[in-house]
């Protein structure tokens, strides 16, 4: 669920541990003769751009509203699930194509908020929520979702005693709901942006858009250890592999955070048969990877498929435990509780796999909640 993968998306095998020395660095070179040019690109200037069927959407409501407070309680209504807007963890947009298509990822839905707030005269504020981060799986590759939302005030009341901003959030407040949030400027969440296009490019095979889009990332924010993990990855999967090296280290020396930065450095040594450097992070690498639910479910799956369904439903809970907003997950569960006879459990983890999945594969799970609905009868 939620975005950023960075935010909302961010590439991701395993953490592991930063170098505690940090000597300066120098970035490594880009690589352009490496790459394409890349046609079309999304550029920062269409991001908070607002769509003619936007602005008159706005303009009507606009004329409704006389106060700041009640355009704050108008704005949050209109971007709410009740208006049609989903939360969509596939694609990172930007503000107007969010609009148009009524669905997004976090990042995606604050940026259309943020363009339709500055629309209005209000102001915006960005904040990462320091809650723990969500799992996805894409074309083989772990990704690391963070979570941002958007906190939409009145600039008339910044000296005023009582607060009157209302902070707009695409997932339940269940999930977000007493976490220590931490603020971002606006440059860091276009930074954030560009590398959620670069690795969904990276996902989907196309290595020139990933690269041009990284480096706009990190163009505009060069401290974001995501984007330099990112694009390490990008060049090891083009064979660049001294040039991906580089960038690992570079990552791991300057940036503390970058902790991802050296799991996929661990993989490169170990392609590359430097067993006594990778040894010196695999312990590591061997604890962070428990923390990856999709470890339990790939551990499920195999164990589903040698009739082993007890072990598959204590993996399957176990996957569930680390990150209950998979639907995969718990239609895991209800498979495995089906054959250990567990009817009335299998058809609530079904039920609850039906609530959490996307459009897309709800009529699946309805006819498979009808078909067992009829062999209970």
């Amino acid at each position: 669920m939620p975005c950023l993968k960075q935010l909302c998306l961010t590439l991701l095998f395993v953490t592991g541990c930063a170098s505690t020395t940090q000597p300066q660095f120098a970035p490594p070179q880009w690589l352009d003769s490496q790459f394409s040019a890349m046609p079309n690109p999304v550029e920062v200037d269409q991001l908070f751009e607002l769509s003619p069927q936007m602005r008159q959407f706005l303009s009507n409501e606009f004329r409704l509203r006389s106060s700041d407070n009640q355009k704050i309680k108008t704005l949050s209504t209109l971007v709410s699930k009740n208006q049609g807007f989903e939360y969509d963890n596939s694609h990172t947009r930007v503000a107007s194509v969010t609009f148009e298509h009524r669905a997004g990822n976090c990042m995606s839905l604050v940026l259309m908020t943020a363009a339709m707030a500055k629309f209005w005269g209000l102001g915006v504020e960005y904040q990462l929520v320091k809650s723990p981060p969500l799992w996805d799986r894409q074309g083989g590759v772990h990704l690391l979702n963070e979570h941002v939302n958007i906190r939409v005030y009145s600039k008339d009341s910044v000296w005023s005693s009582v607060d009157t901003s209302v902070i707009i959030d695409f997932l339940p407040g269940s999930y977000v709901r007493g976490y220590q949030t931490e603020r971002l400027s606006e440059a860091q969440i276009i930074a954030r942006f560009f590398n959620n296009l670069g690795a969904e490019a990276l996902v989907a095979g196309d290595a020139n858009s990933a690269y041009h889009y990284l480096k706009r990332a990190l163009e505009v924010d060069p401290k974001l250890p995501e984007a330099w993990n990112t694009l390490g990855v990008l060049y090891r999967r083009q064979g660049l592999e001294s040039d991906a090296e580089r960038v690992y280290r570079f990552a791991i020396d300057t940036l503390p955070e970058s902790t991802n930065a050296l799991h996929n450095f661990a993989l490169l040594l170990a392609s590359q048969d430097r067993l006594t450097e990778w040894s010196q992070v695999h312990r590591r690498l061997e604890l962070a990877r428990l923390a990856n639910p999709f470890f339990y479910y790939d551990m499920a799956e195999w164990e589903y498929r040698q009739g082993n369904f007890s072990e598959a439903l204590s993996q399957y809970r176990k996957a569930v435990k680390l990150a209950d907003y998979h639907h995969e997950f718990h239609f895991g569960l209800s498979r495995a509780y089906f054959q250990l006879g567990e009817i009335d459990r299998s058809q609530a983890s079904l039920s609850r796999a039906y609530r959490l999945a996307p459009q897309s594969e709800k009529q699946r799970y309805q006819l498979k909640l009808n078909a067992l609905s009829s062999w209970q009868q």
